[in-house]
């Protein structure tokens, strides 16, 4: 991923964009053949450490 293009905040975003339904940058429903993996991200929740794989359409996906 490009590090110029920073992902929204995770509290920013619906149910399916953190789940990886919806991309996570305009929120298009995605599917096996247009999800565009992003990696495994690290955030802190309540103080655990945990662990989100977001998606992006190919549109969306940083160069």
């Amino acid at each position: 991923m490009d590090a110029l293009r920073e992902l929204p905040p995770v509290a920013s975003l619906s149910d399916a964009q953190q789940r990886g339904v919806c991309c996570v940058f305009c929120g298009v429903t995605l599917s096996a053949e247009t999800a565009v993996d992003l990696g495994p991200q690290v955030i802190d929740v309540f103080g655990s450490t945990v662990r989100w794989f977001p998606r992006s359409c190919r549109k969306d996906t940083p160069t």
